[in-house]
């Protein structure tokens, strides 16, 4: 399931530098369930239900989106065991400096902050919500793939938005 985050206006793809200093990188990260326990839903006839978890996950990941500058969330879904994201972070760029010349495989401070805090706030109200404090929640890491590809933008998209029409 996906509520429609912030869908852009603009191809990021094509975007360089914008007038305030900063560049778009979009990316697509996927986080897992702590050994792929299903959690965050299950599926009843191929419609995904969410759970109360699933439901955190959800109202927790608009809110750490939308009150985090530099973040725009684009498609999204949550699954019994992940979610999945395509986001563009606006990150600051020097003059002259291409925006690809960081490695792919670097994680943005923007993103591993974002992914940190949303990890810790959601495992704790998950945690409370099933009376089992201290107890993992995610997979320590996460996937990430930087999208520098319009097609592959398109492709990731309607993969999520076929996700969460199907199951």
């Amino acid at each position: 399931m996906g509520f429609p985050g912030s869908t852009y206006t603009l191809d990021p793809l094509t975007l360089e530098s914008l007038t305030d200093g900063s560049a778009v990188r979009t990316y697509f990260i996927e986080l897992s369930t702590f050994q792929q326990q299903p959690l965050l839903g299950n599926y009843d006839q191929g419609k995904l239900c969410l759970s109360d978890c699933g439901l955190i996950v959800a109202e927790e990941w608009v809110r750490s989106a939308t009150h985090r500058r530099g973040v725009d969330l684009d498609r999204w879904m949550v699954t019994p065991t992940s979610l999945k994201s395509i986001l563009f972070l606006h990150e600051p760029t020097e003059a002259g400096t291409p925006m690809l010349d960081v490695a792919a495989s670097q994680k943005p401070w923007l993103l591993s902050s974002l992914i940190t805090s949303f990890k810790a706030v959601t495992a704790k109200r998950i945690n409370l919500c099933r009376n089992q404090p201290g107890q993992s929640v995610w997979q320590r890491s996460y996937n990430q793939i930087l999208i520098a590809d319009p097609v592959r933008l398109s492709d990731l998209r309607h993969q999520l938005d076929r996700g969460a029409d199907e199951g």
